[in-house]
Formats: structure tokens, C-alpha cells, sequence
């Protein structure tokens, strides 16, 4: 070996030893694509998109059809949501979490189509967060299950969801379903799958999607036990109070 180049070797060890060497890349940002429908209740989506585009992440949305899609009626003073792509075009493995906005939407756009259901489906193969808000945990106990003679994708996991779906997850997904308390956002997770109750659980489902990409404890609440029963207190007799007897006022002359 030459002079010179024995001279860069070693040059190019000792660099490697600089604790400069040890300072890593920044982290390329997250991604997530939001899977959205037709007639969505809108702080479903954009609650979630607000916290995951704080945080940096790189969001792609899509819809069953290209183009835009309208929030319920009910919602309007939201405009429509721009569609970046379509479900049969999504490529799981250029993502870090999936999620799912609920709606009146999810029994026309998600329940009977197969993009939907296969998007579900390789979530769980690829082992991607995947989050489900309101409605659309209903395809827990659809997807490849429509007969309800399989086992359900996430069978034995511990979920939330919207009451009106409730029943498909138990008796079609065999989950284990947990309402919460009433009148608080409620937000289960169970290891990659994070499940919303409702509307106003969109902020909570954002914020936990989000600690979960990033690593940090979730803030999802400990599923709420029942309050254990207290014995009535016994009964205290109060005696009753004697009555006073007043002697009469005599007569004055």
C-alpha cells in the first residue's frame, strides 16, 4: 500500500470514531395515508390531519373515487376534502400507519368494497398502524368474514368502536369490545390497532396515532372497570323528639 493511501485509511477510521460520526440523518417524516368516503363526519378527518400535520407527517388521502368527497350534511359549514389518490392504487409498503375516518359513508364506501377491505387486510399483514374512528370499525368483523363463518381479522383484540356496529364486531369479529365511559372521547389500543368511539374522540385518535409513529407512550385511557359494589350504609333510627308541653297563660283580671 502506497503512502497516501495508507494515509486516507487510517484518515477514514479516526472519522468514523468522531463522535460526529455517530450523529444520525434526521429521520425522514412519517406517512400516512387517511382513507376517507363520501358523507365522513368531517372532525373525523380533519381533527386527525391537524395533529398529524403538526407533527410533520406526510398525509395522503384517498378515497373510492378520484376527485373530492363532501362531508355529512350535517357538517356544513366544512368544505369538500381533496382526494390525493384512489383505494385500489394505495401501496401499503410506502406507508407507516393507515387510517380510517367513520361516517354515514363507511356502509357505501367501505362495508361492501373489496379496495376497502384489502387495505384492511394488508394493514394487518404488513403490520402497519392502522387506526379505525367511529363507523368504520365496523370492518373489524366484515372484512373477509362477509359470511361471518371466519374468524374476524382481529379476533381476541381489544377494541372501541360506534355502537351502531358494535354487533358486526362482536358476533362477526369475535373482538373484545369496550364501549368506555360515557360522555369522554374514548380511545382503545391494542398493540398496532388504535380504535375511536366516536366524534369527539377524533382529537384523542389523532393524538394517539401520533404517539404511537413517534414512539412515545399513547394517551389512549386505561379501558374504564366497573365500579365495584358498595354495600348500602345501614339505616340510623333517629328517636323522635318529645313534644314540649307549654303550660297555659293565666287570665289577668
Amino acid at each position: 500500500m502506497r503512502v497516501g493511501s495508507r494515509f486516507l485509511a487510517v484518515s477514514m477510521a479516526i472519522a468514523a470514531l468522531s463522535p460526529l460520526a455517530a450523529i444520525a440523518e434526521p429521520a425522514a417524516p412519517k406517512r400516512v395515508v387517511m382513507i376517507v368516503n363520501d358523507g365522513l363526519w368531517a372532525p373525523e378527518y380533519y381533527e386527525p390531519r391537524r395533529i398529524f400535520d403538526q407533527a410533520g407527517f406526510t398525509v395522503i388521502v384517498a378515497g373510492k373515487y378520484s376527485g373530492q368527497v363532501y362531508p355529512d350534511r350535517r357538517n356544513a359549514t366544512y368544505g369538500p376534502i381533496t382526494v390525493d389518490t384512489t383505494f385500489d392504487k394505495v401501496d401499503l409498503a410506502q406507508f407507516d400507519a393507515i387510517t380510517f375516518a367513520g361516517g354515514n359513508g363507511a356502509w357505501t364506501d367501505y362495508f361492501p368494497n373489496e379496495d376497502a377491505h384489502k387495505l384492511v387486510r394488508e394493514a394487518f399483514r404488513q403490520k402497519k398502524v392502522i387506526g379505525l374512528l367511529c363507523a368504520s370499525t365496523g370492518l373489524l368483523g366484515i372484512v373477509d368474514n362477509l359470511d361471518g363463518q371466519g374468524p374476524g381479522l382481529a379476533s381476541g383484540r381489544h377494541v372501541t368502536g360506534y355502537y351502531r356496529v358494535e354487533g358486526i364486531m362482536r358476533t362477526l369479529g369475535h373482538v373484545t369490545f369496550d364501549p368506555g365511559e360515557k360522555g369522554k372521547p374514548y380511545v382503545v389500543t391494542d398493540g398496532n390497532l388504535i380504535t375511536g368511539r366516536d366524534p369527539e374522540s377524533s382529537t384523542l385518535f389523532g393524538e394517539t396515532v401520533t404517539q404511537k409513529l413517534l414512539g412515545l407512550p399513547d394517551k389512549a385511557p386505561v379501558p374504564v372497570a366497573p365500579d365495584p359494589e358498595v354495600p348500602p350504609a345501614p339505616l340510623v333510627e333517629i328517636p323522635p323528639i318529645p313534644l314540649l308541653e307549654i303550660p297555659p297563660v293565666p287570665n289577668t283580671p
